[in-house]
């Protein structure tokens, strides 16, 4: 038996032949600042092997234990994107080894780092962090050329972002929101160089005591900046110009603090990027049973629009000749632990032309009806906007958060066309102004139970002035062609209500009941007359809708398994309606259902059922023609009816962010037994369109994505189709028939990052489309794609070459663009050349083709330019 003293004795010459046969390798990280630098990759080499390695905590910080070697030195290697690699060569003497780095930042060449999976993307549970060093290629100017460079985010023409087809709920930056759902003022603005991560946040949830009572499905992503952009003030100047009177010149300061951000985004451009578009609200999707981010904000009734120039083939708007200028300055702060306040105010100014010949043909009964336009649109759009966001939440656990958002938006457009070799002229003035008011208030009464209540209160409105000359419906009228036409439409909407909701759950269910009321009060006051004369009362409209509505929902969540899940809603409602001196009363059930599977493996899925009744929106109901442009009249109903819908959904997603395997699809199918639809006569000169009760509409949606990372190739592909089949009713020049319409696209598009000094990436699509009216049919197909290729000579050359290619009704085009860039080393300033449209293409003829027309339609293109930009860092 042996003794304690000897079992003392034997564990401590173990502990010291032990440690006396292993090397400790600690040290710093630093930049030039002296600032400690975080997740830089440390490397121990003995003999020309790798021994081990390990990141440095946040700190800067890194500790390695090795086997002791049977060499007499080592060589240490601290390396990361965005920086030069620093190696020393160390002795092994001693079983501890100090040794600090300081890293010199770069501009990196990809083919001179060897880059793995764990090295590009990390998953921590619910949160997936890409190393952007990893995957952009230095052509990248805003955040928007940066997250396209990313596997599995998506971002589309309008600059909404999604992540695996999913919309995303916020866009943060270091943790904090300051854009809310106007997050495209950042991506379009703010400069890419500035960004070290980007984090995907798929279980995001704003709401700190929601956050503790259930999981979320929501996602978003968080931008997180270089080290020494922080708590420092920064940003850049970027001033360009060039041939043509083409400009861009950007702006961007910045300041992130702890307590505070703030961003002052500007930007002035005639390259068709115009601001207001970037102001747009970005739609989210919330997967819940209850969203305490929701907002219901809706907009009066535009009833007269001329603008109608644009082609859905341009993804630049080449289409667009404009004047450009947006400001947008945002702040979020801490005025307490508690208390946090958010500020976002922008002012847009837009001067936007258009041009574009058009060639018309209706092929229906007893002709066909042909007609030519020549247009020309010169648009003047003015928006300012400020909006407040206060957060509170206490120590009981209970958080408010109160909204409120005012905006004015004055446009004028001007429209001047040829009509069969007829001039017209049109101008259409519109004031706008909207004023939102949202709270929101969630308590957790218990471990097991959550009180939610949201109020909210809007009030809009819009005035439109419309005028055209000469007289273009003399022959209706039959009056002196010479008479302008004069209609004004005022459109003031108010609306108000309330949502609670008790939410109760158990180790597998979950209950809810909500209640709601709410207001609506929409107004339709509109005039038409000829000039020097009274208005026609029987062409004028004064509409008064007032839509009052309470309802109770019940909500009902079960665990089926530890993989499949059940959630079912049963709403019942009573709505109180008024149309000017008519009063109604609907009494609607809606129900909802789906079953869904928990995060697994294999993947997610779910099915969906459900119902709901509807009531047509105040535009329906006007007892009176109205005009909608200069050859179009539009008419409601005489009384309100109810429609019905029945929509089927399924889907599948597959989330592999470590390999970049992803799949999204989703399938949806809806019915009615009838809906609002069109009772047209349509003629060389005029339209007159009447709103009626037709037959039930179908419609059937399918979508599917795959994305793919392969390691072997170093790219990243992607295939996506969508299909749509749609059946409805239409009644043109008393001819009733179903419009049956099929629309698909196949895409296959990819990213390469190669250890090569040059990258692509590529794209093609082919777009078919078919379509039956009255037993006539028809079809349209074209193919479009594109190609980008990188070329990064040395740290200071970039040459980037763009092209886009359509192939349409034998007509073949082929844009491309030319940007040259110099980064000199260690210097603030940068230089970029770029040269737009090289091939000078000038018209672009696009052909639509639907069930009943057809349109050709020849788009005026900004010409070929040059544009030299010089960009200031600080």
């Amino acid at each position: 038996m042996i003794r304690k003293s000897n079992l003392f004795f034997l564990l401590f010459f173990i502990t010291h032949f032990l440690t006396s046969q292993v090397i400790n390798v600690k040290g710093k990280v630093f930049n030039k600042l002296d600032e400690e630098l975080s997740n830089i990759a440390v490397m121990v080499y003995g003999g020309g092997k790798l021994l081990s390695y390990a990141y440095t905590n946040e700190k800067g910080g890194f500790l390695i234990t090795i086997q002791k070697p049977k060499l007499d030195t080592l060589n240490i290697v601290a390396s990361s994107l965005g920086f030069k690699k620093e190696s020393k060569r160390v002795s092994v003497l001693k079983n501890t080894i100090n040794i600090n780095f300081i890293l010199e930042e770069q501009n990196d060449i990809l083919e001179e780092v060897v880059l793995e999976s764990w090295e590009k993307i990390k998953v921590k549970k619910d949160t997936i962090v890409y190393k952007v060093s990893a995957f952009k290629d230095g052509s990248e100017n805003v955040v928007e050329d940066l997250l396209k460079n990313i596997p599995g985010i998506e971002i589309d023409l309008n600059g909404s972002i999604k992540v695996n087809g999913k919309a995303i709920n916020k866009l943060l930056i270091e943790g904090d929101d300051l854009f809310d759902d106007k997050y495209k003022l950042l991506t379009k603005n703010l400069d890419a160089s500035i960004i070290k991560e980007v984090e995907v946040l798929t279980g995001f949830e704003d709401n700190p005591v929601l956050k503790s009572f259930q999981e979320s499905e929501k996602v978003a992503l968080n931008l997180k900046l270089k080290n020494n952009k922080k708590n420092v003030w920064f940003g850049n100047i970027d001033l360009g110009t060039g041939t043509g009177k083409r400009y861009n010149t950007t702006v961007n300061i910045g300041l992130l603090k702890k307590k505070i951000k703030i961003f002052n985004l500007t930007n002035v451009n005639s390259i068709s990027k115009t601001a207001v578009s970037q102001v747009k609200n970005t739609e989210t999707i919330s997967l819940n049973g209850f969203d305490t981010n929701k907002k219901i904000e809706k907009v009066s009734n535009e009833l007269i629009s001329i603008d109608n120039l644009s082609s859905s083939n341009f993804s630049n708007n080449e289409d667009v000749f404009n004047n450009s200028l947006l400001n947008s300055l945002s702040f979020v702060t801490n005025l307490s632990k508690q208390t946090k306040l958010r500020s976002l105010t922008y002012f847009t100014y837009d001067e936007i032309e258009k041009e574009n010949d058009n060639i018309t043909q209706y092929f229906i009964e007893p002709k066909t009806i042909f007609f030519t336009e020549q247009n020309k649109i010169d648009i003047k759009d003015i928006l300012f906007s400020t909006e407040l966001e206060l957060k509170y939440l206490s120590k009981n656990e209970t958080y408010f958060t109160y909204n409120f958002t005012f905006e004015n938006n004055p446009t004028k457009t001007t429209g001047n066309l040829i009509f069969n070799n007829d001039n017209v002229s049109q101008l259409q003035e519109d004031k706008k102004y909207n004023f939102f008011n949202h709270l929101n208030f969630t308590k957790k009464i218990s471990n097991n139970t959550l009180l939610l209540t949201y109020t909210y209160l809007g009030v809009n409105n819009t005035k439109q002035n419309y005028s055209i000359q000469p007289n273009t419906f003399s022959d209706v009228f039959n009056n002196d062609e010479d008479l302008t036409i004069y209609q004004k439409n005022n459109t003031p909407l108010t609306y108000y209500g309330l949502n609670s909701e008790l939410v109760t759950k158990t180790n597998k269910a979950e209950y809810g009941i909500e209640f709601s009321a709410a207001v609506d009060r929409d107004e339709i006051i509109g005039s038409f007359r000829f000039e020097n004369q009274l208005k026609i009362d029987s062409l004028s409209n004064n509409i008064d809708y007032i839509n009052k509505r309470v309802s109770l929902t019940g909500k009902y969540t079960y665990d089926i398994s530890k993989l499949l899940k059940i959630s079912s809603s049963l709403s019942i409602s009573k709505n109180y309606i008024k149309l000017n001196s008519n009063k109604n009363q609907f009494f609607f059930v809606n129900p909802k259902i789906s079953l869904h599977s928990k995060k697994t493996k294999v993947g997610n899925f779910g099915i969906s059922y459900s119902f709901q009744n509807n009531l047509p929106n105040s535009k329906f109901l006007t007892n009176s023609f109205m005009l909608n442009n200069y050859r179009t009249f539009n008419k409601g109903i005489n009384s309100i009816q109810q429609s019905n819908n029945h929509s089927f959904g399924f889907y599948y997603t597959f989330n592999n962010y470590k390999k970049q395997f992803l799949i999204n699809s989703f399938f949806t199918h809806s019915f009615s037994n009838k809906s609002y639809g069109l009772n047209s006569f349509i003629s060389e000169n005029a339209s007159f369109n009447q709103y009626t009760v037709i037959n039930g509409a179908k419609f059937t949606n399918y979508n599917l994505s795959i994305t793919r990372y392969l390691k072997s190739i170093s790219s990243s592909l992607k295939l996506n189709t969508q299909q749509s089949w749609s059946n409805n009713p239409v009644i043109i020049n008393a001819v009733t028939s179903k419009v049956v319409n099929y629309n698909a696209n196949y895409r296959l598009q990819g990213t390469t990052y190669f250890r090569l000094p040059i990258n692509f990436k590529f794209g093609i699509q082919y777009n078919y489309s078919k379509g039956e009216f009255n037993k006539q049919n028809s079809t349209n197909n074209y193919l479009e794609s594109n190609l980008t290729a990188n070329l990064k000579i040395s740290n200071k050359w970039l040459f980037k070459i763009e092209n886009n290619y359509y192939s349409i009704k034998s007509q073949n085009y082929w844009f491309s663009n030319l940007n040259i860039g110099f980064n000199p080393e260690k210097s603030k300033f940068s230089y970029r050349i770029t040269a737009n449209n090289l091939s000078n293409i000038t018209k672009f003829n696009d052909i639509v083709l639907s069930s009943f027309q057809r349109n050709e339609t020849n788009y005026k293109v900004i010409p070929r330019y040059f544009m030299l930009n010089i960009k200031y860092v600080f």
